[in-house]
């Protein structure tokens, strides 16, 4: 019985490790650009614009995630919709589809069942739906006996462990200053969490003009490392 009751965080602690394979290392979510501008220099910039982005997220993908979760494949691909019409950027709307591509994909290679799962796999990959990382999230869930509430933390600390990776990496951080980033953007998270409840489907937006403008403008950066 022990063991039963610990499979879900086990899957928990699977779905939000970066080793899971969904190509978000590929994507620094506009951090590139910020590099660029000379507005990502320290650990405190790291921090605050992961802080940023997460706030961003509570009003937008965490608000998918939950209406996503549990709901008919009709509703589901609705809501997929409407989270893709929020991020206004061609990067972070691809970034989205392609990782949630890939979340959906490596999620059925584990052999995880489940009739809106399935159905929803296959609408993505007949381009019935753009395949959002969030949304493939609150899908998967209850396929994998994950609640709402965990679904929704193991998707906020995935994301915030891609942005720090890759501000690690731009910086550069060692890893244990990259950790303490990390460590200290509990509060952020769990925020975010408590937030998207109060956030109705139909008002669900996502503000975070800066992040915005610098993942324009890195479309056009002749010297990438990271594909957003």
């Amino acid at each position: 019985m022990t063991y039963a009751r610990s499979t879900p965080l086990l899957r928990l602690l699977q779905l939000s490790d970066t080793a899971f394979p969904t190509g978000s290392f590929a994507h620094s979510m506009g951090l590139e650009a910020f590099v660029g501008a000379g507005r990502l220099r320290s650990v405190e910039d790291l921090e605050r614009l992961a802080a940023i982005y997460l706030n961003s997220l509570s009003t937008s993908d965490c608000v998918a995630l939950r209406a996503a979760y549990a709901t008919r494949l009709d509703q589901v691909i609705e809501i997929d919709r409407l989270l893709s019409a929020t991020k206004l950027t061609r990067e972070l709307r691809s970034a989205s589809t392609a990782t949630g591509g890939r979340f959906l994909a490596s999620v059925a290679a584990l052999g995880v069942e489940g009739p809106v799962l399935e159905d929803y796999t296959r609408a993505v990959r007949g381009d019935e739906a753009p395949g959002n990382m969030a949304v493939g999230y609150g899908v998967a869930a209850p396929a994998l006996r994950l609640g709402v509430e965990e679904a929704l933390l193991s998707y906020l600390y995935a994301a915030a462990s891609s942005l720090v990776a890759a501000g690690q990496k731009l910086i550069p951080l060692g890893g244990s200053a990259a950790q303490r980033v990390l460590y200290r953007l509990d509060g952020e998270i769990t925020r975010a969490v408590e937030k998207s409840e109060e956030v109705a489907l139909e008002d669900m937006c996502a503000f975070a003009p800066e992040v915005d403008v610098r993942s324009m403008l890195h479309e056009r950066q002749r010297v990438r490392l990271y594909i957003s």
